[in-house]
C-alpha cells in the first residue's frame, strides 16, 4: 500500500525533490523560487487545453517540474476527504460539469466570481496532487478567467488568499473565495496587497505529507 512516507525522505518527514534538498524550510524556499518563475512564463504563454484533469496535470507540471518526479501527477495516497484511488472519478465528475456549464462562458463578472468560487472549493476538497494544489487552482482559475475575457490578479489580493483552503465550512470557505476572486478581478484593489511570493509560501505549505491520512 503506497502511504505518504513512500514520498518522503526517510527520516525528514520532507518530499523527495530533484535538488535533494531535506530541510523542509529549504525546499519551501526553492519551491517558491522555481514555482513564480514558472507562473511567469505561465502568464506569458498560458498553457492551452479543455479544462479537464489533462489540462490540470499540465499546469502543475509546469509549475513543479523542477523538483518533483511526480508533477503533474494525480495524488495516489488518501487524504482528507477524498482517497487516492478515487481521486480521478472525483476530478472527472467536478471537471465534467465545468463543461457542461460551457466553463462559465456569458457571466457577468459577479455571477462568473460566484460560480467560479464553487467549482475551486470542490477541486481544492479534492487535493488532486500531493502538493501544489492551490497555486495548480489558482493558475487554473486564471485561465479560465481568460477563456471568458476576465483577469485574474492574484498578487493583487490580501492575505485571505493563504487561507482559502483552510477547514472551515463549506458556507465560510465559498464566501472566502468568492471575496478573493473578486479582489482578484480588481485591478487596483484598496486592501493592503500581500506578495505574490507569500501567497506562494502559504498555499505550497499547506499540502505537505501532514496533511494525508
Amino acid at each position: 500500500m503506497i502511504d505518504a512516507t513512500d514520498f518522503t525522505i526517510p527520516g525528514t518527514g520532507v518530499l523527495r525533490n530533484k535538488l535533494g534538498i531535506t530541510d523542509s524550510a529549504a525546499l519551501l524556499k526553492a519551491t517558491t523560487d522555481s514555482a513564480v518563475l514558472r507562473l511567469a512564463e505561465l502568464h506569458a504563454s498560458p498553457i492551452r487545453g479543455g479544462f479537464d484533469s489533462g489540462h490540470l496535470q499540465a499546469i502543475h507540471h509546469h509549475l513543479y517540474q523542477d523538483l518533483y518526479d511526480w508533477a503533474g501527477e494525480l495524488r495516489s495516497i488518501d487524504a482528507d476527504n477524498v482517497s487516492g484511488s478515487q481521486v480521478e472519478k472525483s476530478l472527472n465528475s467536478v471537471l465534467d460539469r465545468l463543461g457542461r456549464e460551457n466553463h462559465l462562458k456569458g457571466l457577468s463578472a459577479e455571477e462568473w466570481a460566484r460560480s467560479a468560487s464553487t467549482y475551486l472549493y470542490d477541486l481544492g476538497t479534492i487535493q488532486p496532487f500531493l502538493a501544489g494544489n492551490d497555486i495548480t487552482l489558482q493558475e487554473f482559475a486564471v485561465e479560465l478567467a481568460r477563456k471568458n475575457n476576465l483577469s485574474l490578479q492574484w498578487e493583487a489580493t490580501p492575505s485571505i488568499a493563504s487561507d482559502s483552503m483552510a477547514p472551515l465550512s463549506q458556507a465560510e470557505q465559498s464566501a472566502n473565495l468568492r471575496r478573493l476572486i473578486m479582489l482578484a478581478m480588481d485591478t487596483d484593489p484598496v486592501a493592503q496587497h500581500s506578495s505574490r511570493s507569500y501567497v506562494l509560501e502559504q498555499g505550497i505549505e499547506r499540502f505537505l505529507p501532514s496533511r494525508m491520512g
